[in-house]
């Protein structure tokens, strides 16, 4: 067990760290949709003028088209099910509460900083 004056200085620097993560994110947020806008314009760029790659120094810039499933959630599942059990839809309601009521849940441990306004 840490003295006081052990736990304040654990504290200080936990909320000083908390801070700059904090400040850090933010910056991350501000560049990501800086790039997300640009990717855009790259994107419409390249598909309107029919470009594949533009090189650049160490490497290019390619424009690939891929397909992304949407996640899993009760809805997509429900009408999935419901498709799936045309004639009995009761089935279909069932299986969904059935895998969506036992998904593993895990705990998971944090400390969580509030800030007074």
């Amino acid at each position: 067990m840490e003295t006081k004056e052990e736990l304040i200085n654990i504290i200080k620097e936990w909320i000083k760290l908390d801070n700059e993560i904090s400040t850090l994110q933010k910056e991350m947020k501000e560049r990501k949709d800086k790039k997300k806008s640009l990717t855009e314009n790259l994107v419409t760029t390249m598909k309107k003028n029919e470009l594949d790659c533009f090189d650049i120094n160490g490497g290019a810039l390619l424009y690939k088209k891929s397909k992304v499933k949407k996640p899993i959630n009760g809805k997509t599942l429900m009408t999935a099910l419901q498709e799936y059990y045309k004639n009995n839809p009761t089935t279909a309601e069932e299986v969904t509460k059935f895998i969506m009521d036992n998904r593993e849940e895990q705990i998971k441990e944090t400390i969580k900083r509030k800030i007074d306004k």
